[in-house]
């Protein structure tokens, strides 16, 4: 499904365009290479390939895959893009270590297996090609992708941020309206969060991608600073309800 004239969503569960476990599933064009961002939960993987074999996209150029963090509906997948595409595969550090030999409890499958993942589902393992740092940048064709790592929803979280055009992949530390990936589960913090967010203010964001939900094409910043701004009361802010199918 195309959004923009160089970004699409080609996986989605809660729009049907892939497992009904997945997160949204970005594909960016870079000029003729293309880069996806987060790979699902890796049951089905190959719908994600069909979407966007459908969309006259050739396999061979979608060449790097950047995941926002190992939870199984955004990292599940890596493996089969890794194996079967020959796509690298790009990780935050921690939650890196997490993708490659994290245990279910890391993993937070000892509490979501059989309520939100099925009781036989199994996190494929990754170890992504390239671990990035914090404030590391890489260019592809002509964009600019810079990790900005927000811990809070899990240890390692981040969001990728395209410079040029000021558009954000926000994964699960921010969605639309401010709310944030706050939960009981191993690695989640508040405290960690109000650290934070900080990182994304003053950044002029456009274009909002969050990893659930909706996003936006003019003034994501707004919905970061609701976010940013929320996290700095007194008050438990406003976070998405854990009776969605995701993790």
């Amino acid at each position: 499904m195309r959004i923009t004239r160089e970004i699409y969503m080609v996986g989605d569960g809660k729009r049907g365009l892939s497992h009904p476990l997945d997160c949204c599933i970005y594909l960016v064009d870079c000029g003729g290479i293309y880069v996806l961002i987060d790979a699902g939960v890796g049951l089905d993987s190959p719908r994600i390939p069909d979407n966007i074999v459908s969309e006259d996209i050739s396999l061979d150029k979608v060449r790097h895959l950047f995941v926002t963090h190992a939870h199984s509906d955004h990292a599940g997948g890596a493996k089969y893009f890794q194996e079967n595409l020959s796509i690298e595969v790009l990780a935050p550090s921690i939650e890196s270590e997490i993708m490659s030999a994290g245990s279910d409890e890391e993993l937070g499958l000892n509490m979501t297996r059989g309520s939100i993942y099925p009781p036989e589902y199994k996190f494929m393992h990754c170890k992504p090609d390239r671990v990035l740092v914090d404030g590391e940048e890489i260019k592809i064709g002509g964009k600019t992708f810079k990790l900005i790592q927000v811990p809070g929803h899990s240890p390692g979280a981040s969001c990728i941020l395209v410079k040029e055009e000021k558009t954000l992949f926000s994964g699960d530390v921010v969605f639309h309206g401010g709310t944030i990936g706050l939960g009981n589960w191993p690695g989640c913090s508040l405290d960690e969060y109000r650290k934070n967010i900080g990182k994304l203010g003053g950044l002029g964001i456009k274009k909002l991608f969050p990893g659930h939900f909706l996003f936006t094409l003019d003034d994501g910043q707004k919905h970061i600073d609701t976010a940013i701004n929320n996290l700095k009361g007194p008050w438990i802010p406003p976070a998405w309800q854990h009776n969605h199918p995701h993790y």
